[in-house]
């Protein structure tokens, strides 16, 4: 077993999910449909006993076998059913889904396909507890499922795939439920050692689902890889190109569409997925991209310049412009051989070509800014593209940390100073200039 592995494996056996679990028994009817025993062997629970947080305790002190969701039964549990009506009240609520309702390929609608979706009983247990415990994460699954379905339908894909992809995108986020909860907390902080456990829920995820034979292979890998990227600049290994599935691409692009709904409360969020996108061509496919003009097409006209907005834009050029000179001294004091820098180099080159193929120089001055601002239009644009340029650049610097801990340790390699150096400067970048 790898590191990855036995961290994935460390979460299946952590206390967040036992306590969502027992804790939901307090509201909702779960009773064992068979007895609970300890790996060893002892009975702790017995067949047609509820469930609910009394029992935390007594559980939490053993390792289970078989697992708990093999042996628990919930009141109105997840089916295809229940998955049907939600995705059309999601649909009907949600304009930009709305935009897709109607589509339909080889006689077959989004929901019809999400239907098919087979359920184990103890992963249809599973989405319970997220329904009713995280109903965000829930909704957001079925989200990227339909938009993953809709992408499949533009790609002409066969029966049969769209039906595996639809499984993989509905439980991609599955091994979620097993990291604690204050890590999907937007506004919580995390260290570096919890961000590696939230990284691996993908690892997590594919060894809850591998279990069971209904999950073919096809499935188990666009769980998880759907957080790679083809530049390799995504988790949990790293992978690039043809090494990564087709189903792990399309639910990968159809996360950025989910992450745009309720993201913010302006109009111009969908303008915003334009952007992203034109920044990630090298990530997610230029094959795919295309498919998702339908949610942008008719967002928002642009709003007005004010002053505020000319001084913020016009800083954040000067950060970004300041980022990329300091890299290349950076890049000039590192050796070629520490993987880091090779790393950072890569990911910076990668970046600049994506501003420049998306119409912007990153080494522009304020001249070509302000020549702009008379247009509302790409004036708005640019503003857009130097929030995610930032963002991007942040991301490089998190993704170095996460593969290389210790690199912003203090260390008396000259070489490596000068990427610690430039990685702190990304930092104040961002306490200076919040997004």
């Amino acid at each position: 077993m790898n590191e990855l592995e036995a961290l994935a494996e460390s979460q299946l056996n952590d206390p967040h999910y036992l306590q969502s679990v027992t804790h939901l028994g307090d509201t909702l009817p779960i009773v064992a449909n068979r007895e609970i025993n300890t790996s060893t062997g002892m009975k702790l629970v017995s067949a047609g006993m509820r469930i609910d947080s009394s029992l935390y305790d007594r559980l939490l002190q053993h390792r289970l076998a078989p697992p708990l969701d093999q042996c628990l039964s919930a009141e109105d549990a997840v089916n295809g059913g229940g998955l049907v009506q939600m995705a059309t009240q999601m649909m009907a609520e949600d304009k930009q889904l709305g935009l897709i309702q109607s589509v339909q390929y080889d006689g077959q609608s989004l929901t019809s396909v999400l239907k098919q979706v087979p359920l184990n009983p103890a992963i249809a247990f599973k989405l319970t507890v997220m329904r009713e415990t995280n109903a965000a994460l829930f909704k957001r699954s079925i989200y990227v499922a339909l938009v993953s379905i809709y992408i499949g339908m533009k790609l002409h894909l066969e029966k049969i795939q769209l039906k595996e992809l639809a499984t993989a995108a509905l439980l991609h986020d599955i091994g979620l439920l097993h990291v604690d909860p204050k890590l999907l907390d937007r506004d919580h902080k995390m260290s570096e050692s919890e961000r590696r456990h939230l990284y691996v829920h993908s690892v997590t995820g594919w060894m809850i689902l591998k279990t069971y034979p209904e999950y073919r292979k096809k499935v188990l890998d666009a769980v998880l890889q759907h957080h790679e990227h083809l530049d390799g600049s995504g988790y949990p290994r790293g992978l690039k190109s043809s090494d990564i599935g087709q189903f792990a691409q399309i639910i990968a692009v159809a996360e950025i569409v989910a992450s745009r709904n309720g993201s913010e409360s302006d109009a111009h969020s969908w303008s915003r997925l334009e952007t992203i996108l034109k920044l990630n061509l090298r990530r997610y496919g230029r094959n795919l991209v295309p498919c998702l003009k339908i949610f942008y097409s008719e967002a928002a006209a642009a709003p007005p310049c004010s002053d505020i907005d000319k001084q913020n834009a016009l800083k954040r050029m000067s950060r970004i412009s300041s980022l990329f000179a300091a890299w290349e001294k950076a890049r000039d004091a590192c050796d070629d051989k520490i993987p880091a820098c090779t790393f950072i180099d890569e990911r910076m080159f990668n970046l600049k070509m994506e501003i420049i193929d998306a119409g912007f120089n990153p080494y522009s001055n304020d001249d070509e800014l302000l020549g702009i601002e008379g247009d509302s239009q790409a004036f708005f644009e640019a503003r857009m593209l130097l929030d995610e340029t930032l963002w991007q650049l942040g991301n490089i610097t998190r993704e170095a940390q996460r593969r290389w801990p210790g690199i912003t340790a203090e260390n008396s390699a000259v070489d490596v100073n000068a990427v610690r150096a430039w990685m702190q400067e990304v930092d104040a970048v961002f306490k200076d200039i919040p997004l």
